[in-house]
């Protein structure tokens, strides 16, 4: 799902419990936040002189580590573990990290999320895509 979706999805499951805006931001942030990352790879592919991938087969070597990294059920477990320890209470906002890893792994046909990374390397292959016209739609309505 692209970027802009997975705020949007942020916006709608909170806007209905949340008018405070900071938490309207938190959860839009965490939303996105596995995402945040992609911002960058277009300014660098850009600076270094880099095509920008048309494909996901064309993307930089380094670019599915981080996606292993961002998009793991495991490694957000342990962030949102240690993030209560640090508050001492849960971080609720880190809930919508959770819910864009869990909208990805379904969501992903041309290269699968690595959700249980680094534990295994199993992912489940979708069979629709992001960008279907029936998920877009589903994502911005």
């Amino acid at each position: 799902m692209n970027i802009f979706a997975h705020g949007l999805w942020g916006v709608a499951i909170s806007s209905k419990k949340q008018t405070n805006r900071k938490k309207l931001l938190q959860s839009v942030f965490f939303s996105v936040a596995p995402d945040i990352w992609l911002v960058i790879l277009v300014p660098y592919l850009v600076i270094t002189g880099n095509k920008i991938p048309t494909d996901w087969t064309n993307a930089p070597e380094w670019f599915f580590p981080i996606y292993a990294l961002t998009h793991s059920l495991v490694l957000w477990l342990i962030a949102f573990i240690g993030t209560s320890l640090v508050v001492k209470r849960p971080y609720w906002p880190q809930l919508y990290w959770l819910l864009h890893i869990l909208i990805d792994i379904p969501g992903h046909t041309k290269f699968s999320t690595p959700f249980l990374y680094p534990v295994s390397s199993y992912k489940y292959h979708a069979s629709f895509s992001w960008e279907s016209p029936f998920y877009i739609l589903a994502s911005i309505s």
